[in-house]
């Protein structure tokens, strides 16, 4: 059976509103400038503009220095742009391993109804400001430029529809008898989890001290639920005996890779991912709950297969800085 995206089933609808919408709404905001536009690095055949790099970028930059003004100095700045460009070098792959696979797929980028699903929500979006000085001035707070938005939102909608020629093409399962000998197999385990958040303005080590805490009380056979509702700020978890049933290709990789080292009835040393400290402790799985949530697991497989699918194309993908680059500092990428 051929499964229709909806992507397919909305373009029809839009198709008469479109063509007037896309011409209207965006005619005050600005076009992105030369330099903006330029290439600055490429991502195997794919040329990236200076203002898609920029959006990593600073992005990246106010994490680092998120609760402190004045961190970046010309010092840091040399120190770190390699770590900064790292990091954004591997967000952009994410981007355009999604158009890789999707031309692989025969979905082009230029196909009219993407083309017309993108503009109508650019138009959406932009309709939601007062006025489309008040959207420029969002986006340039968030160092991004109507272009980078409209791409960022056309591989959203790409991503969605890959998702469906991959189900249509067998390389997500959908097969039954399989999926049940997944879920009920090894492939999917059932954890519970302790989180303690890294919050703004919080000390790190006073917050890995109480995820120590935590996990020797546990360790020691204190009820994991209770020290949930003590310790964690998972809000999943509260009031959850259920806690999570897992696959490979969702969550955090090492959340992931400690998660299935245990054994049923096993702790875990505190796992330090950019959510916070996390304590796991591996359970039997409950056969009601895989039943009663048999179409949710399927559909969560299937997700981390897509995931998995993506993640590998983006690692097989190879940056080359062009020359364009060399002009920019990170305190000058702005």
């Amino acid at each position: 059976m051929k499964i229709k995206s909806p992507l397919m089933r909305a373009a029809s609808v839009l198709c008469a509103a479109v063509m007037l919408l896309s011409l209207a709404a965006c005619s005050g905001i600005p076009d992105s400038t030369k330099e903006e536009k330029t290439a600055v690095i490429s991502i195997d055949e794919y040329e990236v503009p200076y203002e898609q790099m920029r959006y990593f970028v600073r992005n990246y930059m106010d994490t680092r220095a998120v609760g402190n003004e004045n961190y970046w100095t010309e010092q840091r700045a040399a120190d770190e742009k390699a770590s900064v460009y790292a990091d954004s070098y591997s967000s952009l792959k994410n981007q355009y391993a999604i158009l890789s696979l999707c031309k692989q797929y025969g979905i082009e980028r230029d196909d009219s109804a993407i083309v017309e699903l993108t503009e109508s929500t650019m138009d959406g979006i932009v309709a939601q400001y007062e006025d489309e000085k008040s959207y420029a001035a969002d986006l340039k707070k968030n160092h991004m430029t109507h272009q980078v938005y409209t791409f960022f939102t056309q591989m959203s909608i790409m991503q969605e529809e890959l998702y469906f020629a991959m189900m249509d093409a067998g390389d997500l399962e959908t097969d039954e008898k399989i999926l049940r000998e997944k879920i009920y197999g090894d492939d999917f385990i059932r954890v519970k989890q302790i989180l303690i958040s890294n919050d703004e303005g919080e000390n790190k080590e006073d917050n890995r001290r109480k995820a120590e805490e935590a996990r020797k009380r546990a360790a020691a056979g204190e009820d994991f639920d209770k020290l949930v509702k003590e310790y964690g700020e998972d809000l999943f978890m509260f009031n959850n005996t259920d806690g999570y049933y897992i696959c490979r290709g969702v969550w955090y990789k090492a959340f992931e890779d400690a998660a299935f080292a245990l054994k049923n009835g096993q702790i875990s040393d505190v796992i330090e991912t950019s959510a916070g400290y996390s304590v796991l402790y591996r359970c039997e799985k409950d056969k009601a709950f895989l039943e009663k949530n048999f179409e949710d697991l399927c559909a969560d497989y299937r997700d981390a297969q897509f995931g998995l699918a993506l993640e590998a194309k983006a690692a097989s993908m190879k940056v080359t800085e062009r020359e364009e680059l060399a002009s920019y500092t990170l305190l000058t990428m702005d």
